[in-house]
């Protein structure tokens, strides 16, 4: 996929607690956060906000290419979510117009890192050196601010492979 200079990616680490966002334009990172997914009462009402979520993030930023990290977890309650969360996601973007691509996380750490087995902080440590002003959400002196950024920085790394490869 060749991507063109001004095209707009929207790319998601999808998660039911925590999702990292990352919304490119060409190869320049114009947002990135983490959005907090509540703690509701049924995985329905869950899937319902995450789809909330999802479409205004398609509104504010009017992406052409929506990107997913693929999810990976053994069968559990919570893997089932992720899974149907993520396939909500994609849907959603269809739904919307949106070019859909998905790629597996050892699969973005191999073109970032050079190893597809690197961690998500080596991950971190390579994107601060190409988008500096992610320094910042690095390092904490809190635990659970680290690996809630991770989610962010996993955001960015897909984002950041799409807009400057062709996988």
């Amino acid at each position: 996929m060749a991507i063109k200079k001004w095209q707009r990616i929207l790319a998601i680490d999808p998660g039911t607690k925590y999702m990292g966002v990352a919304v490119f334009e060409g190869k320049k990172l114009v947002y990135h956060g983490v959005i907090t997914i509540p703690n509701l009462k049924s995985p329905r009402e869950k899937l319902k906000e995450g789809r909330r979520v999802i479409l205004r993030l398609i509104h504010d930023f009017k992406p052409e290419i929506l990107a997913i990290e693929k999810t990976f977890f053994p069968n559990n309650k919570n893997s089932t979510l992720l899974n149907a969360f993520s396939k909500e996601i994609q849907n959603n973007g269809k739904k919307q117009g949106l070019q859909i691509s998905t790629y597996a996380a050892n699969t973005v750490r191999k073109h970032i890192c050079g190893n597809g087995f690197a961690s998500k902080e080596e991950t971190a440590k390579v994107l601060v050196t190409k988008y500096p002003e992610l320094k910042p959400y690095l390092t904490s002196n809190r635990r659970w601010k680290e690996k809630f950024h991770r989610n962010m920085f996993d955001a960015v790394a897909l984002g950041s492979v799409i807009s400057t490869h062709s996988l």
